[in-house]
């Protein structure tokens, strides 16, 4: 990384803001990033270039900032990604204002893939999306397909936590600092996202999310992608920014296609698959898409990412961790149940999981959703992301509605 490189960025974004698509309006004039950086640090230059909130910022910035935030980021194994680096994304770079800056910890490698889909969706989702998602991004994984998630609760996680767990890759695209702990709920994915996935951001270290921020960084999300997947959306849903952004960046658009047309949760999927989104009923869909192009690297991908579902089910077993043939979205038979490999070791549960698993035990029959989330007095959002964690891990199956039983 070219440390003299990195700084000038870093002045650059620190005077135009982070996400400021006046930065490239900047770049015509100045049509290298040491030319500009150069102008930025001549009084009489900055004064005709930025508008008053740019040139305070302007003021405040020097290089004791600039080199905290590089020595930060240093010590927090953040490697600072610029727009001119080697490994910069190109996809990345064809877009309506690329960010100038990400932040970015994890397996840079992700930053490689040039084959991967966003999945995006509601933060509350129904047992049907749920199971979908994680279907779904187990045979992308498969296939050597990359997942673009948000980091969001809801069918955000539960595709990140999926790909992850099939030995697929995985981008998450955050709107705060990498190092801010939001969401609550799936702070604990973290380190096992770390380990083979990535997490990237163009807002600076400790920076909060704000309500600006999120829907900003969804033309990254998009934009990292070769097209877009809605898993479940409402017709004011914030999955269909990120569809929206992704179609007028050229991408492709997939809308699920919903288990009842009439469900106001499916609106949006219905509203994008009316208006030309591709109606997504199985990987069949996504294949006749991208066959042409990437045929080889799916066939390819499909024998690699069998060795590694294998290595990764050995290593569990080895752990005395609970398989459930990684992600499996059908419940298993009684026949398998019976199986020792469907044996439940509940030691790596949070407490929180193991107070549900264990009324769910007790009461030996399925339970909705809204009776665990009262006896916990838990909120219903919570009580849906610990199911789908134990469902994940194999502790629980879902049954008829919005209700779950113990394995």
């Amino acid at each position: 990384m070219d440390r003299e490189n990195v700084f000038e960025w870093l002045w650059i974004v620190n005077c135009f803001g982070c996400g400021s698509a006046r930065i490239w309006e900047a770049m015509k004039e100045y049509p290298s990033v040491t030319k500009l950086y150069q102008a930025l640090r001549e009084p009489e230059k900055i004064k005709s270039m930025l508008l008053p909130k740019e040139l305070k910022n302007a003021k405040n910035t020097d290089e004791d900032k600039i080199n905290e935030i590089i020595s930060y980021c240093e010590k927090h194994n953040i490697y600072i990604l610029t727009f001119d680096d080697e490994i910069y994304p190109e996809r990345l770079r064809s877009i309506y204002n690329p960010p100038a800056v990400l932040f970015c910890r994890g397996d840079l490698s992700c930053l490689e893939e040039d084959f991967s889909l966003a999945v995006v969706g509601t933060r509350k989702p129904s047992d049907y999306s749920l199971k979908l998602t994680a279907a779904l991004v187990k045979e992308l994984a498969a296939f050597g397909i990359g997942v673009v998630s948000g980091f969001a609760v809801g069918i955000d996680i539960t595709a990140s936590i999926a790909a992850v767990r099939s030995g697929g890759k995985v981008i998450e695209v955050l709107g705060c600092g990498l190092d801010r702990d939001y969401p609550a709920p799936n702070v604990k994915y973290r380190s096992e996202i770390e380990a083979s996935g990535l997490f990237v951001s163009e807002y600076y270290p400790k920076t909060a999310g704000s309500r600006a921020s999120f829907p900003a960084r969804n033309r990254i999300l998009s934009g990292l992608a070769l097209g877009t997947i809605v898993v479940e959306a409402g017709v004011k849903s914030g999955a269909l920014v990120t569809a929206n952004l992704a179609a007028d960046q050229g991408r492709d658009v997939f809308a699920v296609a919903p288990h009842d047309l009439f469900d106001r949760r499916y609106g949006g999927n219905v509203a994008l698959i009316r208006d030309g989104a591709v109606c997504l009923c199985g990987l069949k869909d996504i294949m006749y898409e991208y066959y042409e192009n990437y045929g080889h690297k799916i066939a390819n991908a499909a024998d690699r990412m069998s060795e590694t579902r294998r290595k990764f089910e050995q290593s569990m077993a080895e752990e005395k961790r609970p398989v459930r043939k990684l992600v499996d979205a059908i419940a298993p038979s009684a026949a398998e149940k019976e199986n020792s490999e469907y044996d439940i070791d509940i030691s790596d549960l949070t407490e929180e999981e193991k107070k549900v698993y264990n009324i769910l035990k007790k009461a030996g029959k399925p339970m909705l959703a809204d009776e665990l989330a009262a006896e916990l007095d838990a909120d219903i959002s919570d009580m849906l992301s610990m199911l789908t964690e134990l469902e994940l891990n194999g502790a629980v199956s879902p049954a008829a509605g919005q209700s779950y039983a113990a394995n």
